[in-house]
């Protein structure tokens, strides 16, 4: 009878155990995507920071992710 009671005890430590070490590895997962979104929110304000600021820079911006041209100016466009 206290055999069975300590192996069901030792089985329910080493479940929660597992569990815990689970949840430790799902925080750390989580930690380093929120350092990594917020690199990522840095370098969108810096770009926001310098089209707000350098001219040559927003006008690359707009043609290069805008696709938009300056009046009178043509796009050619090869086939590979």
């Amino acid at each position: 009878m206290i055999l069975a009671v300590v192996s069901f005890l030792v089985y329910m430590f080493a479940r929660e155990i597992s569990q815990v070490y689970a949840l430790h590895r799902e925080n750390d997962k989580v930690k380093l995507e929120g350092k990594e979104l917020e690199m990522d929110n840095n370098e969108l304000k810096m770009k926001i920071e310098l089209i707000k600021t350098d001219k040559v820079y927003m006008g690359k911006i707009i043609r290069e992710e805008l696709g938009m041209i300056k009046t009178g100016e043509k796009i050619y466009r090869f086939k590979e």
